[in-house]
């Protein structure tokens, strides 16, 4: 897991609970923490300064006696830019930021921009705080056997056992099979029915794929459906913390008008999303 934990702060409510949750991240891997509030490029230097203090003491109260900790305050129109350039040089650092959801067509939000440029993984904070004994649910797409979704798997994977080794956690593995959205509205398809038929083979294609990660103890679920609808009801189900899920990180017209599965979950979900590329570490 990461070297360096990055952390966007942006004075919005549940900022010290993602302070407070990068800290329960990089503690135990004694990785480096550095947290950035950003400004738009043509702010004052009063409001920058103030931007400093207030950032400056918000770390000190959340950090206090924890070691390898910096802040600063950056001015720049462009957050996911500089937050790429900073961070996609090193495979194994980490991007933490409470989650906003303002989505709309003509505005793309800043938390869909950074799951777009970044090649590390980025943890979309929520308001909720993580509970003594977690449930991860990790989302996998075993519908095609390209080489790019199986590094997305692979790494989704390969951070939930990161998260594992320092935490108490249970994880769930979840496989959407899925069904066409036209289908199921015009009802020509019946979920029930579609899923009856097709979970035992998916059931066996999750667990080897399980059992070729050595995670035998990982709660399996098959569902069928609609992707970002069903990942978000488990989740919802099981009372997950954290659903771990990959991005292909489509970019321009393409991602704007088919925003892939990761993007579309955080529209529904309501806890905490860790999504990773599959360009980040080789498990």
């Amino acid at each position: 897991m990461g070297k360096l934990v990055l952390v966007i702060s942006d004075e919005e409510k549940g900022e010290s609970l993602a302070l407070n949750k990068a800290k329960s991240i990089a503690a135990p891997l004694k990785a480096d923490v550095q947290v950035v509030r950003f400004l738009p490029q043509d702010c004052s230097d009063s409001t920058k300064q103030s931007a400093t203090q207030s950032i400056g003491k918000l770390v000190h109260t959340v950090f206090n006696e924890f070691g390898h900790v910096t802040s600063e305050v950056v001015s720049t129109d462009s957050i996911p830019s500089w937050v790429a350039v900073h961070c996609n040089a090193g495979d194994d650092n980490l991007v933490v930021k409470t989650g906003h959801r303002s989505e709309s067509l003509l505005h793309t939000p800043t938390d869909w921009e950074l799951i777009r440029q970044l090649n590390c993984p980025i943890l979309i904070s929520s308001n909720q705080k993580w509970k003594s004994s977690a449930n991860i649910l990790i989302a996998l797409d075993l519908s095609t056997d390209e080489p790019e979704q199986r590094g997305l798997n692979a790494h989704a994977l390969y951070w939930a056992q990161q998260w594992q080794s320092i935490s108490d956690c249970q994880l769930h593995a979840v496989y959407s099979i899925p069904i066409p959205a036209p289908l199921l509205a015009l009802d020509i398809v019946e979920q029930r029915d579609y899923l009856r038929t097709h979970e035992p083979e998916a059931n066996e294609k999750l667990c080897e794929l399980l059992k070729e990660f050595n995670m035998t103890d990982v709660t399996p679920h098959i569902l069928a459906g609609v992707p970002n609808k069903t990942i978000s009801h488990i989740a919802d189900e099981i009372k997950a913390d954290l659903v771990i899920i990959g991005s292909m990180g489509r970019t321009g017209v393409k991602g704007l008008l088919n925003k892939n599965t990761a993007e579309k979950v955080l529209h529904h979900l309501r806890t905490d999303m860790l999504v990773v590329k599959s360009t980040g570490i080789a498990p």
